[in-house]
């Protein structure tokens, strides 16, 4: 039991590290640090609020919290898919010199981004107040939950990018545009009401659907929607399963191909 307890207390320490350490290399040399991963949802919003807002006029009640409440979290994932594409390939020579489980490299750079979504916390808190009287128990309840599920989507994720992109460089230039396609596929700055009919059940193809209606309903609502939140439990099993799987198949030859 002890030597259970010790293997992994070295490991969730090892996880703090290399989490720690990518938090310190990317506001290294910065005025406002952590800052400015707010201020970009922050800005990000105040454009889109102006274009389908004020230009286009979407008929959505509370539009800044409406976008707050999905863009934050999607935020978290998009960081942590486009930074872990190259977590790999940026310590090569950490991984040749330290024999660790490599995956800890892709898990710090998803801790570190996750930092980023804790400092969110108070906004949506702020705006919760403003806009809906404030947040219900179920915040308590569903953040971590929600959490919980999207960082084991990400990790399935991220583990296939990061180690494919050690074998086709290629990898990191794609995923900026899969982001971008993936964006407008999931209902972030639109309700879902505004899809067609017809259409929806093409949108609950992407796992991201449910999981965004889902922290948006937390937010937004003070609902925790269980079944949005089921089927994406459902779905980042599966993808973490894949990744696991990917990852370890394709780690033996990781040394090679570095």
């Amino acid at each position: 039991m002890y030597k259970l307890s010790h293997a992994w207390e070295r490991k969730i320490d090892l996880i703090y590290l290399l989490t720690l350490k990518e938090v310190a290399l990317k506001y290294k040399r910065t005025f406002l640090g952590i800052f400015w991963s707010l201020l970009n949802p922050l800005l990000m919003t105040l454009v889109y609020f102006i274009a389908f807002k004020v230009f286009m006029r979407f008929k959505v009640d509370n539009y800044t919290f409406f976008l707050l409440s999905a863009l934050f979290p999607w935020t978290w994932f998009s960081s942590s898919l486009i930074i872990s594409a190259r977590s790999l390939v940026d310590n090569v020579s950490l991984i040749k010199k330290v024999v660790f489980p490599r995956s800890y490299l892709v898990a710090a750079v998803i801790n570190a981004q996750l930092v980023n979504l804790i400092f969110s916390i108070p906004i949506l808190l702020f705006l919760a107040f403003f806009y809906t009287g404030g947040p219900a128990w179920c915040w308590v309840i569903g953040i971590p939950l929600l959490i919980a599920i999207q960082f084991l989507f990400t990790l399935g994720i991220t583990l296939i990018v990061s180690i494919s992109n050690t074998y086709f460089r290629d990898i990191e230039y794609l995923v900026g545009v899969f982001m971008n396609l993936i964006f407008w596929m999931t209902p972030i700055i639109y309700p879902m009401s505004s899809v067609p009919e017809k259409y929806r059940p093409l949108f609950f193809l992407n796992p991201l659907t449910s999981l965004m209606s889902a922290w948006r309903e937390l937010f937004l609502h003070n609902t925790l929607q269980w079944k949005e939140s089921g089927i994406a439990l459902g779905m980042a099993l599966l993808t973490w399963g894949i990744g696991v799987a990917v990852f370890r198949k394709l780690e033996r030859r990781l040394d090679e191909v570095l």
